[in-house]
C-alpha cells in the first residue's frame, strides 16, 4: 500500500494535467454536440427503460429541457478545455452530461461509449487543473508552468487506474459469464454472423473472420490478452506502446465488422496514459541519458512513476521530469544544461560558459 500510495501521490506535471484536460473536455464537447439527445427526448413513453436516477422519471425528459442541459454542458465543456473559469465550468460541464449520457442507456440496452470519458473526468473535478495552458493561468499572469507537485500527478495517475481497470473488468466480465468458451467456442463467429445479418447489407468484415474458425478464436483469445493485460501499463509504462495500439485495433475491429463506435473510449485511452508533454519534447531531448521506464513499482533503478530523479551524489535536485515517454537523467525540459564544475556552481554551457572559463 505504501508502494501505491508513493506512486499515486508523487509530483506531478501541471502540463500533463493541462493535456489531460484539454483533450477530455474537447472529446466531451464534441460528444456533446453530436449526440442524439434531442430526439431521444421525443421517444415515446413505452420505450423508456431507464436506468440509476433516471427512475424517478416516468419518460423521457421534454425536448426544452433536454435542448438547454445540452448547451449548458457544451459550453461548460469548451471554457474547461480552453481553462477559463475551470474550477466552475468543468464541474458543471460534467454534472449537465450525466443526464443526457444516461438517456442513451435507457431504451433497453446500456451503452458504454461515454462512460470511460466521465469515469476519467472524475479526479479532475477537485483538481487544480487550470494551472497550466489555460486563460486562468494567464489572467494570473503566470506565463511558465508551476512545479511539479502531487496535486498534479494524482488526477492523472487515478484516471490511468480507471482506464486500465475499465479494460481489465471487460475481460474479467467475459470469464465470469463464459469461461474458456469465450475462446474455444464459436462464441465470436455467431456474434459476428449476427451482428452481419442486422446490417442493411453482409458485412465483408464480419464474414471474413466468421468464416475462418481458427481466425476468430486467435482474435477471442488476442482481445482477452489485451483486456486481461492492459493493468500493466501501470507497472511498466513501456508496455503502453503495446497495449495502447492494441486497444485502438481492437475498438477499430469492432466498428469495421459490427459497426459499433467506441472511438469515445480509445481516445480516451490515448489521452490518458501518454504523457504527451514528454513524448511531444523527446526529439529536442534526444542524446540525453535515461533510467529506464517509470511504473507503479518505480523505475529499473529509479523512483515511482511521475517523480523526478534525484542525483544523490551531488546537490540532491531533480535532474528532470519522470513518466511514460520522458527523459530522464537530463535537465528540466526547457532549460538550458548545467555545468557545475568542481566547486558545485553553476556554469552555463556554451560560448558563454567557455569565454568565462578561460
Amino acid at each position: 500500500m505504501r508502494r501505491l500510495e508513493a506512486w499515486l501521490f508523487a509530483p506531478g506535471d501541471p502540463r500533463r494535467l493541462a493535456v489531460v484536460r484539454i483533450g477530455l473536455c474537447g472529446l466531451l464537447a464534441v460528444r456533446l454536440a453530436t449526440g442524439p439527445y434531442a430526439e431521444l427526448a421525443s421517444q415515446p413513453a413505452a420505450l423508456f427503460r431507464p436506468i440509476s436516477f433516471l427512475r424517478l422519471l416516468e419518460r423521457m425528459p421534454p425536448r426544452g429541457l433536454v435542448v438547454a442541459v445540452q448547451a449548458l454542458a457544451l459550453a461548460g465543456a469548451v471554457l474547461a478545455a480552453a481553462g477559463l473559469w475551470t474550477r466552475v465550468a468543468l464541474p458543471l460541464a460534467w454534472a449537465a452530461a450525466l443526464p443526457l449520457v444516461a438517456m442513451t442507456s435507457s431504451l433497453g440496452k446500456v451503452v458504454h461509449n461515454d462512460v470511460l470519458l466521465l469515469l476519467c473526468l472524475v479526479p479532475l473535478l477537485p483538481a487544480p487543473a487550470g494551472a497550466a495552458w489555460s486563460q486562468d493561468a494567464r489572467r494570473r499572469s503566470r506565463r511558465a508552468p508551476p512545479d511539479p507537485a502531487p496535486a498534479y500527478g494524482w488526477p492523472v495517475r487515478t484516471a490511468m487506474v480507471v482506464v486500465a481497470g475499465a479494460y481489465f473488468f471487460s475481460g474479467l466480465a467475459k470469464l465470469l459469464h463464459a469461461g474458456p468458451g469465450w475462446v474455444t467456442s464459436g462464441n465470436l463467429r455467431w456474434v459476428l454472423y449476427a451482428s452481419s445479418d442486422q446490417q442493411p447489407v453482409p458485412n465483408p468484415y464480419a464474414l471474413f473472420v466468421a468464416d475462418r474458425p481458427v481466425l476468430a478464436h486467435l482474435l477471442a483469445a488476442t482481445t482477452l490478452a489485451v483486456e486481461l493485460g492492459f493493468p500493466l501499463v501501470l507497472w511498466r509504462p513501456r508496455l503502453a506502446w503495446l497495449f495502447l495500439p492494441a486497444a485502438v485495433a481492437l475498438h477499430a475491429g469492432i466498428w469495421l465488422a459490427m459497426r459499433l463506435d467506441y472511438s469515445a473510449m480509445a481516445a480516451t485511452a490515448l489521452l490518458v496514459v501518454v504523457d504527451w508533454p514528454s513524448v511531444l519534447h523527446a526529439p529536442a531531448s534526444r542524446g540525453q541519458p535515461t533510467a529506464g521506464p517509470e511504473g507503479f513499482g518505480g523505475p529499473q533503478g529509479g523512483p515511482p512513476m511521475g517523480q523526478a530523479p534525484v542525483d544523490r551524489e551531488g546537490s540532491g535536485e531533480p535532474q528532470g521530469p519522470g513518466g511514460f515517454g520522458g527523459p530522464q537523467g537530463g535537465p528540466p525540459m526547457g532549460q538550458a544544461p548545467v555545468d557545475r564544475g568542481r566547486g558545485g556552481a553553476p556554469e552555463t554551457t556554451g560560448r558563454a560558459g567557455k569565454e568565462r572559463s578561460r
